[in-house]
């Protein structure tokens, strides 16, 4: 009996599966890049392979030998193959209707009922498609049981730590009360040059890193001289004198003894032009799988440093903007929040209005927080000085001017009080 043909089966590519999987297990962390676009059913004869490759990926260990992989050659661009596999994988599911469709065109149904049908099938697979792209839809009567065990789940945190923070703690106890905590979204810290806006952020990661992972971008300073600030702001150690040749090496080397376990959590990146958000994503899974945990905090040190390495527009603020809409979905993936430090225009340098934020527009409604580190008048003992945190923003409760003291020779920023 000859075989029916199969309109769908024409938009399969089993070589592209194979030459996937194989780049796959040359490169592990190109399964973290892939991930988002090879949910069940885009792949069609290497789904059982794949799922042994996401198994060992996930749990940090050797992916186990697959023969059917051993004389296949690894795809140059993963992540293009991947959307090329859920392209050609949503071309099936429309042929699958189609084929039925044009079969009842030949028979006895009218057409008005035909037509019906057609448009209840496409809703389904423009619903199938969406839900790739964005994830499973839920009804919201779905979703009840979830938003109570999650509202369970932040009051016992809150009994557990003593803190208001739901989301990952600041250090900074007014913030955090402000603000509940780094909450899943993305927060926008601004300051005119010198004001310690890296300073601040290294200090919240390293909060950050005793509970959930922090990964750091930074586009501005070398990771060896981010690690020491880092170390140098849990001991309470100068910074500069080690970078002048000045420092105790015997004291530098019992800190990193005493706190380098605590930031064993704290990653730091190196940015270039080459990083893309789908990169920084992928780091980011790959993180939170190592930890097994769920929640991180990634932070961007600077957005228009990092914007201006990208071309895909002609005017600045359009690739801001693009960049912005990017990192935020980014965060809504990750389920985490994402800290990005912005710069200021020069007419709006040590203010507080979120207009002064450099191509503010997409920045201002985009971000969950905005917060400006602004110089104060109040007295404070050299060379330590008086700062204001302002809340500018802030779309989880009110908003508020925070009295700190940044000492610049160590890092650090504390509330007025505790000083």
């Amino acid at each position: 009996m000859p075989q029916k043909f199969s309109f769908a089966g024409q938009f399969v590519n089993p070589d592209l599966e194979w030459a996937l999987l194989a780049a796959i297990i040359s490169d592990p962390p190109k399964y973290w890049e892939t991930l988002d676009s090879l949910p069940p059913g885009v792949l069609t004869v290497g789904q059982a392979a794949y799922e042994i490759i996401a198994a060992a990926v996930e749990a940090e260990k050797p992916i186990p030998p697959i023969d059917t992989l051993n004389t296949v050659s690894p795809t140059p661009d993963p992540s293009l193959a991947a959307r090329e596999l859920a392209n050609l994988y949503q071309k099936r599911l429309l042929a699958q209707m189609i084929q039925p469709f044009t079969e009842k065109l030949r028979g006895e149904i009218k057409a008005d009922e035909l037509i019906a049908q057609t448009e209840v099938e496409l809703t389904r697979i423009q619903t199938a498609i969406r839900e790739m792209r964005s994830g499973q839809a839920m009804s919201v009567a779905d979703l009840l049981p979830e938003v109570l065990k999650e509202m369970a789940s932040r009051q016992q945190a809150v009994m557990e730590t003593g803190t208001v923070a739901v989301g990952l703690p600041t250090g900074i106890s007014r913030l955090d009360k402000m603000i509940g905590g780094l909450q899943t979204g993305l927060h926008i810290l601004a300051a005119e040059p010198g004001e310690g806006k890296t300073s601040l952020a290294l200090q919240i990661a390293a909060k950050v890193a005793a509970q959930a992972p922090a990964l750091f971008v930074s586009f501005e300073e070398s990771l060896t001289r981010l690690c020491l600030k880092s170390v140098c702001q849990q001991a309470n150690l100068e910074m500069k004198r080690f970078f002048d040749g000045n420092g105790d090496l015997a004291q530098l080397n019992t800190a990193i003894k005493e706190y380098g376990s605590r930031l064993k959590a704290f990653y730091l990146i190196e940015g270039s032009s080459r990083l893309t958000v789908p990169q920084l994503k992928a780091k980011a899974l790959q993180i939170l799988a190592r930890h097994k945990t769920n929640q991180c905090l990634v932070i961007i040190d600077y957005l228009q440093k990092w914007a201006s390495s990208r071309r895909e527009f002609s005017e600045f603020r359009h690739i801001v903007g693009a960049l912005v809409a990017e990192l935020r979905d980014v965060a809504n993936r990750l389920n985490s929040p994402i800290l990005v430090i912005s710069s200021q225009n020069r007419g709006g340098q040590g203010s507080s209005f979120m207009t002064s934020l450099k191509e503010s527009g997409d920045l201002e409604y985009a971000a969950d927080s905005i917060l400006f580190l602004v110089k104060s008048k109040r007295p404070a003992n050299p060379p330590a000085r008086a700062v204001d945190l302002h809340v500018s923003k802030n779309r989880f409760g009110d908003t508020g001017i925070i009295p700190l003291i940044f000492r610049p020779t160590i890092g650090i920023f504390r509330e007025e009080a505790k000083f």
